[in-house]
């Protein structure tokens, strides 16, 4: 039985991916990783490309399977994708034939949710994601930041208590980037979701985070833990902002 606390919990034990096994001394991306994210935590990882933050990232959505190890989720062993974690890619990989507010719908029409159902579903997303009047768009004529806000909308459409996120900014511009940032951690506060995070950007991590993990390469592993103290919202130009972003900086570095 899964209590109430344990739900949106996630715990890494032991975790190695090997993906050569005729050559252990080659494509070992992580090995021996340990964390343990609590429910409603914002958890970010980040290091150098290469690190192994990705494939990580891959294993606790159940999209690759650990060499060695196991990740848990309520206390049960992650095997397959499961409706309990929503991804969202750095490519908003919307599909282009459907408006936003299908593309929202499609998880939800997948499993049988009746028509009216999904589409008060959906509604609210596009709500809660700041997509109002855009929801019968197609992907083409929304801009980046529109498309990644009706990815994040589609990944919570099945309620994932889980949000597993990979570079979701990265190939956005700067401003939007920050605006993005700013709405992820406005979801977030509405949601509660548990969510996990992956980034090159020291700076975009501290802002977003409770609590960081830098990893190391080859093999990948958990450098080291920081405790993001800070209230929100937070002044990036700050002092004690750029004390974290230098100490992290010397972890990764």
């Amino acid at each position: 039985m899964v209590t109430d606390d344990a739900r949106g919990k996630v715990v890494v034990r032991n975790v190695t991916k090997q993906f050569d096994i005729e050559n252990p001394d080659q494509g070992l991306a992580i090995k021996n990783v340990n964390f343990t994210v609590q429910p409603n935590e914002f958890m970010t990882i980040v290091g150098r490309s290469g690190c192994g933050k990705s494939t990580m990232l891959n294993i606790i959505a159940g999209l690759l399977n650990p060499t060695e190890g196991e990740v848990l989720i309520h206390g049960k062993r992650v095997t397959e994708p499961g409706l309990d974690r929503g991804m969202v890619f750095q490519s908003a990989s919307l599909f282009p034939w459907l408006r936003a507010i299908e593309n929202i719908e499609f998880g939800p029409r997948n499993i049988g949710k009746p028509r009216d159902e999904r589409r008060a579903l959906a509604q609210d997303l596009i709500k809660l994601v700041g997509l109002e009047g855009f929801e019968n768009k197609y992907p083409r004529e929304l801009s980046g930041g529109m498309q990644q806000r009706v990815a994040i909308a589609r990944a919570m459409a099945m309620d994932p208590e889980i949000l597993l996120m990979d570079e979701p900014f990265g190939s956005l511009d700067q401003l939007t980037r920050e605006d993005m940032q700013r709405e992820l951690l406005r979801i977030w506060e509405t949601s509660r979701k548990t969510v996990i995070f992956v980034t090159h950007s020291i700076l975009e991590a501290i802002y977003l985070s409770d609590r960081i993990l830098v990893f190391c390469p080859h093999p990948g592993n958990v450098r080291k833990e920081f405790t993001i103290d800070l209230p929100r919202p937070r002044q990036k130009s700050s002092t004690e902002y750029m004390a974290y972003y230098e100490e992290i900086y010397e972890n990764i570095s």
